[in-house]
């Protein structure tokens, strides 16, 4: 049972990812990303029902358009399989923390976790693949984020009265990140640090924080150190001039933080304690 259920997690999340791919696209072409048919991005033909079969399709054309037998991009799979990752791993956390999810409020909870995700990775692989972190996913993960906050409380029946301060919380983290960031733009003058990254910082106080919040930037930027020396042993990068995006490492941060921060600082503080 348990392993038919994290099955369906994967796949709805290669499903949805599929869709987020078709979002970050049209998001840096500023096309609607509610009209119009999925389209080949070399010759603009429609695709049908058997080309958008999620990570399928892609190995089964060979990697080609089957109308202009242009190579395509690895992005596409790619998308699909980290939502499809990314959701699997979240029902996993919550079906250890919480049992089968059963409960209405359970529930709801499980599907904020996956809206939220998908968001993020909207921010991920925009900023990975057009280094852009779209300002309107922001606002719209911060709606959700604040909609949430409101009504867990009421959701949750009273039965953790956290939920009432965690906004507040939410609110400090949120301007001690970004303020932290806004900093580091400045002193570089944006040569560092992105604004993008400061409006995203931003975010991410607000999801996570304190003090989860302290945790993700850390992994952010040891994450972004490591990729980067790797980058530059494989002379991808210049260790002068080369830059890369440092958005998806927040949001890495961000989703560890988000899923295992709990666990993760209770062994820190119990290890130093010790």
């Amino acid at each position: 049972m348990i392993a038919v259920l994290y099955s369906f997690f994967f796949i709805l999340g290669i499903a949805i990812g599929s869709f987020l791919g078709v979002v970050v696209d049209r998001l840096s072409s500023q096309e609607s990303i509610w009209k119009g048919r999925s389209h080949c991005d070399h010759c603009r033909h429609n695709l049908s029902v058997l080309d958008l079969i999620p990570i399928f399709s892609f190995f089964i054309l060979g990697r080609k358009c089957r109308y202009c037998h242009k190579k395509l991009s690895w992005f596409y799979p790619l998308i699909e399989i980290c939502t499809g990752i990314a959701y699997a791993a979240i029902g996993i956390v919550l079906v250890q923390q919480i049992g089968l999810i059963s409960q209405v409020f359970y529930q709801l909870l499980l599907l904020y976790y996956f809206l939220l995700t998908g968001l993020l990775l909207v921010i991920f692989f925009a900023d990975i693949r057009y280094g852009i972190i779209p300002f309107n996913v922001v606002v719209l993960s911060l709606l959700l984020i604040i909609i949430w906050n409101l009504l867990s409380p009421l959701l949750a029946g009273g039965q953790n009265v956290s939920f009432h301060t965690h906004l507040l919380n939410s609110i400090l983290s949120a301007a001690g990140a970004g303020g932290f960031f806004f900093l580091l733009f400045a002193a570089t003058k944006g040569r560092g640090m992105g604004f993008g990254d400061v409006i995203y910082a931003f975010l991410m106080g607000f999801i996570l924080g304190f003090p989860r919040v302290i945790l993700g930037l850390y992994i952010a930027f040891v994450t972004g150190a490591v990729v980067s020396l790797l980058l530059v042993a494989l002379k991808k990068k210049k260790l002068k001039g080369g830059t890369i995006p440092f958005g998806p490492f927040l949001v890495f941060g961000t989703f560890v933080s988000l899923l295992w921060g709990k666990f993760i600082l209770a062994y820190l503080f119990r290890y130093f304690l010790l």
